[in-house]
């Protein structure tokens, strides 16, 4: 029982000390998030559109208007948008966002240069993919990175209050009765 209870009073100081510490304090989240920044780094991504529908004439004709801008080195989604007549029985979306490598396999399966690649057709819809940029590695927002900083603080945390244990509470080994146990 009292090492029931023991255990309970350690986990709950704990949770006081370190996990809920770590959630509640957002300043001292941010400042650890601050000095630790390039810890959370973004790897090599790039800024695509992807253009995609169910009805392969109207991703055809999005695509004709989408090689214009290209080649004018420009790019309006609302001005694809309302030159293509929208039947509402087959919608198409464009998505424009930056994308690691493994986020999304049509992405992946495209070169990461600047262009725009052709009409393909791939589990029943049909999109086409324009590459804008490539996007230097930076670091993520506390936003983007907000777990792992979480923990890492959380470890960061804990590693402070056993220093501080220790420095208050030294550790003493007694010689003897440390021999009697072998």
């Amino acid at each position: 029982m009292k090492e029931y209870r023991d255990g309970i009073l350690l986990f709950d100081l704990t949770d006081k000390k370190v996990w809920s510490k770590a959630v509640k304090d957002t300043t001292g989240l941010e400042n650890f998030y601050n000095k630790n920044k390039s810890s959370y780094m973004w790897g090599d991504r790039v800024m695509v559109s992807v253009v995609k529908g169910k009805d392969q004439k109207i991703i055809e004709k999005a695509f004709k208007y989408a090689e214009k801008q290209v080649k004018k080195n420009e790019w309006d989604t609302a001005y694809i948008m309302k030159k293509i007549e929208k039947d509402p029985k087959n919608p198409f979306k464009i998505e424009t966002s930056k994308y690691s490598k493994g986020d999304n396999k049509w992405v992946d399966d495209t070169p990461w240069e600047k262009g725009i690649y052709p009409v393909k057709n791939a589990e029943g819809s049909w999109f086409f993919i324009v590459v804008h940029q490539k996007v230097a590695p930076e670091p993520k927002s506390l936003n983007e990175a907000r777990g792992l900083v979480t923990a890492d603080y959380q470890n960061y945390l804990e590693k402070a209050w056993i220093k501080e244990l220790r420095d208050k509470y030294p550790v003493k080994v007694d010689k003897d009765v440390l021999s009697t146990l072998k």
